[in-house]
């Protein structure tokens, strides 16, 4: 099965690569590829050879591109494609001459890293030699991409990456975004009524994700973890777009999935080596909007970093030998005497001890509510018109909440 240059175009189209000239060499066959980065390549240029190049060894020399060009196509080559960033301007010479000749010219993404743009090319001519339809060999490319990020994110996450030299190659290698970044965690639910299965469902969640930034040009990486789908994005310096952003993306996945999807956003952080500290801060954002005084679907944790502390030390022992030992008492007492003394309390707290405004809330009468006061007075041996109970109080509660996410 052949290989030909229209193939490598449907394999860059959506992010690699863009062809820019010769559309009329779209038939020429692929039979290798090989890598330029040095002036003279006359030596290495073969018949059906896609030749892959930063253009750095003929940056701003008109002259070399244009006899590139040409004896590439005198050799038969497949196609050239190179990156621009080193041309302050790309000669419109060198576009006329590979239309002319119909030799394919492509611009390669000047953000994308190499192994993003040649893994899929050595994978599609492997398996074309071996009869495998292209749509497969796309797969396969970009199965061993997620592959690859979640490799390395596992390693970052876990610590066996620790110089920034490393993380920065690797980071680089796959096209990761560069500094200052941002992770957002999507914490998915499912819905009783989703009819596939979760790891099939995760899986095209990924895809969708992936698609949608991409269209959205907005530069992520997305890696699935049970049942977290998670996005490392680069900064857009725009905090309504990126809402918007993760809003439709919740919106997409409600839809098409049946799933609920809350989203955590975290601050920024500009070294991958702080990455672990970036993903637990996202994760914090989820739990914090799940709470359901809270209820949110999007969360910015440097928006509550106050109920981000709560959370934390919600997970620590002796805070919550002391939650428990000051709300006992009435939790005891509701449950034996089937009342809402905890309720009452938590409305309480809410209006900062108004008892008007709890009552309100409640929907009791207001005597009710001076009852209740008075029975949660006594068993707590508490003055709820004191502030300093009241903050108290207050802790105990709030901290509560969190308690019963650490036990989920």
């Amino acid at each position: 099965m052949e290989l030909t240059v229209r193939d490598i175009q449907k394999l860059w189209e959506h992010k690699s690569a863009a062809l820019v000239a010769g559309t009329g060499g779209l038939d020429r066959v692929v039979e290798y590829y090989d890598m330029m980065e040095q002036p003279d390549v006359q030596p290495w240029l073969r018949e059906n050879v896609l030749m892959i190049t930063t253009g750095y060894a003929i940056r701003n020399n008109k002259r070399a591109l244009l006899d590139l060009i040409r004896s590439m196509n005198e050799a038969n080559a497949a196609a050239l494609a190179i990156k621009t960033r080193f041309f302050e301007e790309f000669p419109r010479e060198a576009l006329e001459l590979a239309d002319s000749l119909d030799f394919p010219l492509f611009f390669l993404n000047n953000d994308a890293g190499f192994i993003e743009a040649v893994y899929p090319i050595m994978v599609a001519i492997v398996e074309a030699k071996n009869n495998v339809e292209l749509f497969t060999r796309y797969q396969m490319g970009e199965y061993n991409q997620k592959e690859l990020d979640s490799k390395l994110f596992t390693e970052l996450l876990n610590g066996k990456i620790t110089q920034e030299e490393e993380a920065e190659y690797r980071v680089n290698a796959l096209h990761w975004p560069a500094a200052p970044m941002r992770i957002v965690v999507f914490r998915i639910i499912q819905d009783s009524q989703a009819t596939a299965s979760r790891e099939e469902n995760m899986d095209k969640i990924y895809r969708n994700v992936k698609i949608f930034l991409d269209t959205s040009h907005v530069w992520g990486t997305v890696v699935n973890r049970k049942d977290e789908c998670i996005c490392i994005l680069k900064d857009l310096k725009d905090k309504d777009k990126l809402t918007e952003i993760c809003r439709e993306i919740c919106r997409r996945i409600s839809v098409r999935y049946r799933y609920e999807a809350v989203a955590g956003i975290s601050s920024l952080f500009g070294s991958y080596l702080e990455l672990k500290s970036a993903y637990r801060q996202a994760q914090d954002a989820v739990k914090i909007a799940k709470i359901p005084r809270i209820g949110a679907d999007i969360l910015w944790i440097e928006d509550e970093l106050f109920e981000q502390v709560m959370l934390r030390i919600s997970g620590e022992e002796y805070v919550q030998r002391y939650v428990k030992d000051t709300l006992a008492c009435v939790e005891i007492y509701d449950r034996d005497h089937e009342s809402n003394l905890e309720q009452t309390l938590e409305a309480l707290l809410r209006h900062s001890g108004s008892k008007k405004l709890a009552a309100e809330e409640l929907y009791v009468h207001r005597n009710s509510m001076a009852y209740r006061v008075k029975q949660i007075e006594k068993l707590m041996d508490c003055d709820l018109s004191s502030p300093e109970h009241l903050m108290r109080l207050g802790f105990a509660c709030r901290v509560k909440e969190y308690m019963k996410d650490n036990k989920n």
